[in-house]
């Protein structure tokens, strides 16, 4: 009995140790499709799309937060390249909470630099400074390799903002570092960037020097994407020097490189660029059949695209039909058995005739009810409709005039520092210098959620980040974490997010100056009919009932009631926290 015993509880240790093995293998093959090279998993952006949503699926089954983390990161990065703007956003907002959550701060700045990058073309400020946001924390870190793509992408800005010796600083910044890192992969692209700028300002015997050197690169690389982009790079550059003959043997040369027809938008704008220079010759018949081409290639993606919803229409039409044929047969024993029914429907239809006269009544009277609370609910859309608009126009008087005047106050408030030589005029300029752009972020923060009508709590999670980033940053031995366990979309009001955010403010404002506390960590976890918030600290505490109750915590649980939530403070030697519960209705 005993020995029977002892080989069950060996086998109970192997099957164990077989278990954990499998949940290593897996980890490891979902890391090894994370970690590619960019030039590899940009050589295919559909197939990688694919390859990167069974990643994140795989690394969810077994609940591997890191590998789901850095798949999204690459979704995300293939869904931009593949044009699909608005769920890249979403993706790269998901990583960004993950990365925070597991506190991996090379791959959150990473995350930060790639999706300011992203949003260049919509919103070139903001890119600069989610850009920013990554380089101070690979900064923090000293993390050089990531540093060294940031500064490049961060040179693409500046050059996108005419900034053009700004741009080539950072290309050079960047340049060092790739050097420094052996990034041989990414070389060439500082290289061919700073080629660019030295084209703009006529400098094209050095600009050539630059593609050259770039070149060698290029030639040891296993794809030839690059060595693609690159053929693409002098022919631009030869069309800016003006030597048309050497940018047509460059785009016809890119066109016909092994491999081309997969990168079909280098293809297209090769053709594009062969159409202007044969144009600039004058050479009309070449200029009409790479034209054409280009209607030919554009028109065969137009093709692909609608054979592949023909395919679908017919899928469907199929479905339909032999749903058709089930409902008829259905119908046939349906026909069948109401022949027995008609004599009985017959009698029981004369006993229904006055309840059928007072259903119609009854009937029109709701509808009569329903059209008038119909009338109700678009006079209140349009009401909303209104005030939506109001909003914008008083978040952007508020940004326009009273934003642009407080800069103005900041600035010349700075200008008279400069110039003031007493102590005691220059702390007040300091102190009013100091609580102008207090007050100028304050606004920001009220436009914020004004622009913002109906957000969700993936926005207010990102606006907590950038408060978390400036105490952290500012604040010497304080520590504050924004943790989320939320499992299901939550959508917000802009007041609620305007409320719930200043009620973090406040708390955290609070835990510094009265509690002196060195920590801080605001936590979101579900509940049955919505969310809780806490923020916690580890400060000094204050007793409840016989401290005096100043306006901070009043006007917290104010805003906390007009969020729609409930509000609790609990505080002993140990710490202060704060909870408010929101319900969804």
């Amino acid at each position: 009995m005993n020995r029977n015993l002892l080989k069950v509880i060996l086998l109970i240790i192997f099957l164990a140790s077989q278990m954990q093995v499998f949940g290593t293998n897996d980890k490891a093959k979902i890391d090894s499709i994370n970690n590619q090279p960019r030039s590899i998993i940009v050589s295919d952006i559909r197939k990688s799309i694919t390859i990167f949503e069974n990643n994140v699926k795989a690394a969810q089954s077994i609940n591997y937060k890191q590998g789901e983390a850095a798949a999204l990161y690459n979704l995300g990065v293939v869904s931009y390249l593949h044009g699909k703007y608005e769920e890249s956003t979403k993706i790269f907002f998901k990583a960004i909470t993950l990365f925070e959550q597991l506190g991996l701060d090379r791959e959150l700045a990473s995350a930060y630099g790639e999706f300011g990058y992203q949003i260049k073309r919509r919103n070139l400020k903001k890119a600069m400074e989610y850009m920013l946001l990554g380089i101070s924390i690979a900064e923090k870190h000293s993390y050089k390799l990531d540093l060294s793509s940031m500064y490049n992408n961060y040179g693409v800005l500046h050059e996108m903002n005419n900034n053009f010796d700004s741009a080539a600083f950072y290309y050079r910044k960047a340049l060092k570092l790739k050097i420094e890192c052996s990034d041989l992969e990414g070389i060439p692209y500082c290289l061919n960037d700073l080629s660019g700028i030295e084209a703009m300002k006529g400098n094209y015997n050095e600009a050539f020097k630059l593609l050259r050197q770039s070149d060698e690169y290029r030639e040891k690389e296993k794809t030839g994407y690059g060595r693609l982009d690159n053929l693409v790079r002098w022919g631009d550059t030869y069309s800016q020097k003006g030597d048309l003959d050497s940018a047509i043997a460059k785009y016809s040369c890119a066109i016909n490189f092994p491999g081309a027809g997969e990168q079909n938008y280098l293809t297209r704008y090769c053709l594009e660029q062969l159409a202007v220079c044969y144009e600039k010759k004058k050479d009309y018949r070449n200029a009409f059949i790479n034209q054409k081409t280009l209607s030919a290639l554009k028109d065969s993606v137009l093709n692909l695209e609608t054979n592949s919803k023909i395919a679908e229409l017919e899928i469907a039409f199929e479905t339909e039909k032999k749903d058709h044929q089930i409902t008829e047969s259905n119908l046939e024993l349906q026909r069948k058995s109401n022949q027995l029914l008609i004599l009985l429907g017959f009698a029981v239809t004369l006993l229904f005739i006055s309840f059928g006269t007072y259903q119609f009544q009854k009937q029109k009277r709701e509808r009569i009810k329903k059209e008038l609370e119909l009338k109700h609910q678009v006079n209140k859309a349009e009401l909303e409709r209104k005030t939506s608009e109001e909003k914008l126009r008083i978040a952007r008087e508020l940004h326009d005039n009273i934003g642009s005047q407080l800069t103005f106050i900041i600035s010349s408030l700075d200008n008279l520092t400069y110039g003031a030589k007493e102590d005691k005029i220059l702390n007040k300029l300091n102190r009013l210098s100091s609580f102008s752009r207090e007050t100028l972020n304050e606004l920001r923060n009220t436009i914020w959620a004004m622009k913002n009508e109906d957000g969700d709590l993936s926005q207010l999670l990102l606006k907590l980040s950038e408060l978390k980033h400036q105490v952290n940053s500012h604040i010497d031995n304080l520590n504050m974490k924004i943790n989320s366990e939320i499992s299901k979309p939550v959508s917000l009001t802009s007041a609620q997010m305007l409320n719930l955010y200043r009620i973090v403010q406040e708390a955290v404002q609070n835990s510094i100056k009265h509690a002196h506390a060195d920590k801080i960590i605001v936590n979101f976890s579900d509940e049955d009919s919505g969310f809780l918030m806490e923020i916690k600290d580890n400060g000094n505490g204050f007793d409840l009932y016989n401290a005096n109750h100043g306006n901070g915590l009043k006007n917290m649980e104010y805003r906390c009631t007009e969020a729609g939530c409930g509000f609790e403070i609990k505080s002993n030697d140990h710490g202060t926290t704060i909870t408010c519960s929101l319900k969804i209705i």
